[in-house]
């Protein structure tokens, strides 16, 4: 197994406890600003949630204007190309012939 050594650890035994307490409480610090941190922003999220439902807003959503599709129909917009516009189409490309068709 590997372990890293620097020889900044101290050989008294006394020292490597207070060494010890020291990042003990380190690590506790800061888990303790980490759950502020997350109590802070669950608060201000409630608060938000609160002044928006009681100022009455309520958000359009991007479905609400366009009716619903019936039957599985998908409403869009599209353009009808007929055979022979697609021909000229490509024969106006600059080649003779549509790829992988023989002329």
């Amino acid at each position: 197994m590997f372990v890293f050594q620097t020889g900044l650890r101290p050989r008294n035994p006394l020292l490597r406890l207070v060494g010890s307490l020291l990042g003990l409480l380190a690590v506790l610090g800061v888990l303790a600003l980490g759950m502020f941190a997350f109590a802070a922003f669950v608060i201000v999220g409630a608060v938000w949630l609160l002044i928006g439902s009681l100022r009455g807003k309520t958000r359009r959503s991007a479905t609400a204007g366009a009716p619903a599709a019936d039957n599985g129909i998908i409403d869009g917009e599209f353009t009808v190309v007929r055979e022979s516009e697609r021909r000229a189409m490509i024969g106006h490309s600059g080649s003779a012939a549509a790829p992988g068709r023989r002329g």
